[in-house]
């Protein structure tokens, strides 16, 4: 408290100069900030695991399609085996270069595939974007405490916001 006298109406006057957020003040600002990174912990956790949910599904898909590839062309494979075994042509010169010929094919639709689901992780991974909360209003807040307290007061309050995290 600083004393003086009002010379208006020549009466003493008090006036309270503060320096610094009292106790509980801090507290609740270092319990802002403690939330803050709670929040902050759990939404990184909820973020990671849907991004690694949608690689895996990815990984998934890329696994059935290939298994669906390498189902078709054996289907197709056996159709033909077939096909040359009712002309009977099953042992003849033709049946190697027929089976390299599907291999070929089979093997190319497979980097076809593999290639596709490379671009779909490629787009998973460009296209993230993680939501956290947001740090700039909880340190708009706290400045706007800080600007009300004297030079003493600004250091007690630094202090305060010292375990926040960055993004």
């Amino acid at each position: 408290m600083a004393f003086g006298l009002n010379l208006n109406n020549n009466q003493p006057y008090t006036r309270t100069v503060y320096y610094g957020p009292n106790r509980e003040v801090q507290e609740g600002m270092q319990s802002l900030v403690a939330n803050y990174n709670r929040a902050y912990g759990e939404a990184k956790a909820a973020n990671e695991a849907r991004y690694n949910q949608m690689l895996q599904i990815a990984d998934q898909t890329t696994q059935q399609s290939a298994a669906d590839i390498r189902s078709d062309y054996a289907n197709q494979q056996a159709s033909a085996m077939q096909q040359l075994a009712r002309t009977g042509m099953a042992n003849s010169t033709v049946k190697a270069p027929l089976s390299l010929a599907f291999s070929r094919e089979k093997n190319a639709a497979l980097s076809r595939n593999a290639d596709q689901m490379q671009q779909t992780k490629l787009g998973i991974i460009n296209s993230r974007e993680d939501a956290y909360p947001d740090q700039a209003s909880l340190v708009e807040v706290l400045s706007g405490l800080m600007g009300s307290y004297k030079v003493g007061g600004k250091e007690n309050l630094l202090t305060a916001l010292q375990g926040m995290r960055q993004s």
